[in-house]
């Protein structure tokens, strides 16, 4: 009997041993992830903001070097650009902000060559958020107005190429051919600029004025035609005069002329017009100046920095009408534009 009982108490004994052998080890909880001790979600990304850009002709040399500094631009800033042109007709201004608008534009920069026309689409254009920036002429709405002083300009034009008549012509009298643009208050403005320009300061001028007519190497001749005594020629553009004066200079030296007695002038500074103006400096063509206002670099970088501080609501530091600056561009100081010479 006692060993019967004997080996119940070892039996229990290992079953309990076997038992407590057996428990499973607890399982560790996972450490909270180290956020930082930030709750708060990422930041959504900035929404991409558009501009649109309307001007009259794309093809033009200094409007490309506008759309390149738009496009670095928002490249730079997450700002998706819209170009078109309008080729000076209000119907495709129209219908080329509508299409902006529906695009749900944030901006507009617009070439402004019909102030009045334009004004009510500014209002409203205004009225629904959008920031609007006028260029070349002033608009009462806009958010800022880009202007070119277009007699200021003129002038400065007609002044250049009377200093340099003064000093290269000893005629007694020195005849001035002006193709004139009679199309808007610009046109007629910047043309009685020159005009005056060059009679205020060239006490020898007389001024043969003829309104420009296409193309404008053949209104040239039909003048020179008119006027064979004209030394000295301007107009309003340098797209308007480039092929003028390489025709000109090719006929005065075909025709044995003394070419130091001959100057064409005009405004711009397109890439052609400087490099025309250093062909002068060197003595192998007669366009002697033109005029620098920022077009290429430093107008379209104010008016998208302009536009892009009024769509965000910041100040921008201009003033709502802001004036391009006037700067001569001759043989003088045509080394100062080397990067743009061939």
């Amino acid at each position: 009997m006692k060993k019967i009982i004997a080996l119940l108490m070892l039996l229990i004994m290992a079953l309990a041993f076997v038992s407590c052998g057996s428990t499973p080890e607890p399982t560790p909880t996972p450490a909270p992830a180290d956020d930082g001790g930030n709750d708060e979600p990422a930041p959504e990304p900035a929404r991409q903001l558009t501009i649109g850009f309307n001007t009259n002709d794309l093809t033009n040399e200094t409007m490309s070097f506008m759309v390149d500094v738009f496009y670095k631009y928002g490249e730079e800033n997450n700002i998706k650009i819209m170009v078109s042109q309008d080729n000076q007709e209000t119907s495709v201004t129209m219908n080329n902000i509508e299409n902006m608008v529906s695009a749900g534009v944030d901006g507009i920069i617009f070439m402004n060559w019909d102030p009045t026309g334009i004004e009510p689409t500014v209002q409203e254009l205004v009225d629904k958020g959008i920031a609007v920036i006028s260029y070349d002429e002033f608009s009462e709405h806009a958010t800022y107005s880009f202007i070119c002083p277009n007699y200021d300009l003129g002038y400065a034009i007609g002044t250049m190429a009377a200093n340099w008549a003064n000093d290269a012509i000893d005629d007694e009298k020195i005849v001035f051919g002006l193709m004139s643009g009679e199309i808007n208050e610009a046109t007629i403005n910047r043309s009685q600029g020159i005009e005056d320009g060059f009679k205020d300061n060239c006490p020898r001028a007389e001024v043969y004025r003829a309104p420009a007519t296409f193309p404008t190497v053949d209104c040239f001749y039909n003048m020179y035609s008119a006027r064979p005594d004209i030394k000295v020629f301007a107009s309003l553009a340098d797209s308007m005069v480039v092929g003028i004066a390489e025709a000109w200079y090719a006929d005065l030296v075909g025709a044995g002329e003394d070419i130091s007695e001959y100057g064409v002038f005009s405004t711009d500074a397109t890439d052609i017009a400087l490099n025309l103006v250093n062909q002068a400096k060197q003595g192998k063509g007669i366009f002697r100046g033109t005029i620098d206002l920022g077009l290429k670099d430093v107008v379209p970088l104010s008016m998208i920095t302009a536009c892009h501080k009024a769509i965000l609501g910041e100040e921008s530091g201009f003033e709502k009408t802001n004036y391009y600056n006037i700067k001569m561009v001759t043989e003088a100081n045509i080394d100062e534009y080397s990067e743009f010479l061939d």
